[in-house]
């Protein structure tokens, strides 16, 4: 009873489809009006080109990328520096102590567990986020994606033609597994909802069938 009265107070003051409307709101196409000499002048795109995509979470991934690049390096040069001019190899089934007593690792091989796994993690990670698609351009049947690099406030550009793209098939090992899409020689993440307008992503998706039908 009380969710019925919640949902019925909802609805008194804030129309369901008034709800959906404002969640996407912010991808509508006179939004893209707004912000696309904004981007087009931070990628160094021309006017030639029309920003057709917006990725959300930019910010995010900006951070997460430099940070998991910056923890990565400096976990991998301790590393080194500590196998090369501290650790005892006579001492390898010792366990590894840090500071005033704190135990580490039992030994050197458990240690090397830890570190391989952290490493691996972040890459998985990383893999993952060189493929979300901040922004993408049209041109006629002419493709630019823009993605984030490894370091804070770098980005790379992919270009590809029309007939490059493919919907991939989905995974449940990958995050937005039913995201994945074929941009050539890159694979890429996008997310349907934040299209300029979905008849862009059908172009994408279905113009190659038109021509042959044509």
């Amino acid at each position: 009873m009380n969710v019925l009265r919640l949902l019925k107070s909802i609805h008194q003051h804030q129309p369901i489809s008034k709800l959906c409307h404002l969640k996407y709101s912010s991808h509508h196409p006179a939004r893209f009006l707004e912000i696309q000499d904004k981007w087009r002048e931070t990628d160094g795109m021309s006017k030639n080109w029309e920003l057709v995509y917006k990725a959300p979470m930019d910010n995010a991934i900006n951070f997460t990328s430099a940070y998991l690049t910056l923890s990565s390096s400096i976990i991998a040069t301790s590393a080194l520096y500590y196998t090369t001019f501290v650790f005892d190899y006579e001492a390898i089934n010792d366990p590894l102590i840090w500071g005033d007593g704190i135990i580490v690792a039992n030994n050197a091989t458990e240690f090397i567990v830890y570190l391989t796994s952290f490493f691996l993690f972040h890459i998985a990670i990383k893999v993952l986020l060189n493929k979300y698609v901040l922004r993408l351009y049209q041109n006629d049947d002419n493709y630019v994606a823009v993605f984030r690099g490894h370091w804070y406030n770098y980005t790379f550009k992919h270009k590809f033609h029309l007939n490059d793209f493919k919907k991939l098939s989905p995974t449940f090992v990958v995050s937005w597994g039913n995201a994945r899409y074929d941009l050539g020689k890159k694979h890429g993440i996008l997310l349907e909802n934040y299209f300029k307008t979905p008849e862009h992503l059908n172009y994408l998706l279905f113009k190659r069938k038109n021509k042959l039908i044509d």
